[in-house]
């Protein structure tokens, strides 16, 4: 993994320093004076140097790639749909309310009644339009995050959950909602906490049956 992040980080860098040519260098180095020669044949030697550092750079990324195993892809997927959950639902939360939305989803994971994968939870029902279970996965929207420096935020905690870092605030819950909002199958279900704008919820017996909870 160390090579495989060090093999594309030596590649963006590579990649960043070639976009800085611009597109009319051949005219500019045509345009100067005999004397700067020299120069500009020394600028296309390192622009030359630096394609191939950039095709072995690649080279090493696509070995890397091609020992993954398919299940370090799935599981690499699984992360990605956790942190997608809590950069949606809790992005403007403290730490302790993305955990809390995190910790919904794994335990609708452990829970029989629900999907038994991360991705399966958090996309369930995803082709019912606004009645899906985690609202931003049905409502039409991209779900590509916008604001990098949250979604870093949204993948540590993910990260941190998936690794059992902190205990489970929402004391086993499979449902929340909103402070703001009231739903009608609030009542059905046993309140156990509150956190940031978020109240959480746990199924009893007669609860199974609860749809669209989110």
């Amino acid at each position: 993994m160390a090579k495989r992040i060090s093999a594309i980080a030596g590649a963006l860098i590579t990649l960043t320093t070639l976009g800085s040519l611009t597109p009319s260098f051949a005219s500019q180095i045509s345009a100067k004076p005999a004397i700067e020669a020299d120069s500009a044949v020394n600028q296309i030697s390192t622009t030359v140097a630096g394609l191939s550092r950039l095709t072995s750079y690649l080279g090493a990324v696509a070995a890397e790639v091609g020992t993954v195993s398919k299940r370090e892809i799935a599981v690499g997927q699984q992360y990605r749909c956790l942190a997608q959950a809590v950069y949606f639902e809790a992005r403007g939360e403290s730490d302790a309310g993305q955990r809390a939305v995190a910790h919904v989803v794994l335990n609708r994971v452990k829970d029989r009644r629900y999907p038994q994968t991360v991705c399966g939870v958090v996309f369930q029902n995803e082709h019912l339009k606004n009645r899906c279970q985690f609202s931003f996965a049905c409502d039409g929207r991209s779900d590509r995050p916008h604001d990098i420096a949250a979604w870093r935020r949204s993948l540590e905690v993910a990260l941190q959950t998936l690794a059992g870092v902190g205990e489970d605030v929402t004391n086993a819950s499979t449902h929340y909602h909103a402070r703001y909002v009231a739903p009608t199958w609030a009542p059905a279900l046993v309140e156990t906490a509150r956190v940031g704008q978020h109240i959480f919820y746990r199924e009893n017996g007669r609860a199974a049956a609860v749809r669209n909870p989110n």
